[in-house]
C-alpha cells in the first residue's frame, strides 16, 4: 500500500510539474559585427533590435534591453567583434544576469548584379539582395557556444535597401523560430 502511495505522489508531482509555465529564460542579443558589403544601408549593427524584439514577441524569452548590453559591452570595453571569444562573452553575460548571451555576424548583407557568387545561392537573373547571419548562443559555463548555426535569404529582383532590409527580416525570422526551439 506505501509504494502504490508513493507512485501516486510521484505521479501527481510530475503532472504538477509538466502544468507550471516554464520560466522566462533571459537572453540578452549584443550588438552584430558587421563584415558585409552593404550593411550600413540598413544599420546592420544595430539588427540585433529587431532581433531581441522578434524574441521578446515569442513568450519565451525575458530579453534584456539592448541599450543596457550596449552599456555593458562599453563598461568592460568590448566591441562586437570580440564577443565570439568564450571569456568575453561570459564577463558580458554575467555582468548583464542573462541565461544566455546572442551574438552575430553578418556575413553577407550585399545588394547583387547577378544573384550568385560566392555564395551556394541558385543563378537568378536581375540581381537582388542576399543576406547572411551567424548566430552563437553561449549559455552560463560554457567554454563553447551551446548554439551556432548560420542563416540566409535572398530576394531576387529587389536590391537596394528595401531588399536588403527584406532578406535581413527573414533571416531574424529563421534566427528566432531556431532560438525558440532551444
Amino acid at each position: 500500500m506505501r509504494g502504490l502511495l508513493v507512485v501516486v505522489a510521484v505521479a501527481l508531482l510530475a503532472a504538477v510539474a509538466l502544468a507550471q509555465p516554464q520560466a522566462l529564460r533571459t537572453v540578452a542579443v549584443a550588438p552584430f559585427w558587421d563584415l558585409s558589403a552593404d550593411g550600413i544601408q540598413v544599420d546592420a549593427e544595430r539588427m540585433n533590435r529587431d532581433l531581441s524584439r522578434l524574441l521578446e514577441r515569442t513568450g519565451r524569452f525575458h530579453v534584456v534591453p539592448v541599450d543596457r548590453v550596449s552599456g555593458a559591452m562599453r563598461s568592460l570595453g568590448y566591441f562586437p567583434s570580440q564577443l565570439f571569444h568564450p571569456a568575453r562573452a561570459r564577463e558580458v553575460r554575467e555582468l548583464l544576469g542573462a541565461d544566455w548571451l546572442v551574438v552575430g555576424r553578418w556575413t553577407h548583407l550585399d545588394s547583387t548584379g547577378h544573384g550568385d557568387g560566392e555564395l551556394d545561392l541558385p543563378r537568378r537573373g536581375g540581381g537582388g539582395a542576399v543576406a547572411v547571419l551567424e548566430v552563437w548562443v553561449w549559455e552560463r559555463g560554457a567554454s563553447r557556444p551551446r548554439y551556432e548555426a548560420t542563416f540566409d535569404a535572398f530576394r531576387p529582383a529587389v536590391s537596394g535597401t528595401l531588399g536588403l532590409r527584406e532578406a535581413a527580416q527573414e533571416v531574424l525570422r529563421k534566427a528566432v523560430a531556431a532560438l525558440a526551439r532551444l
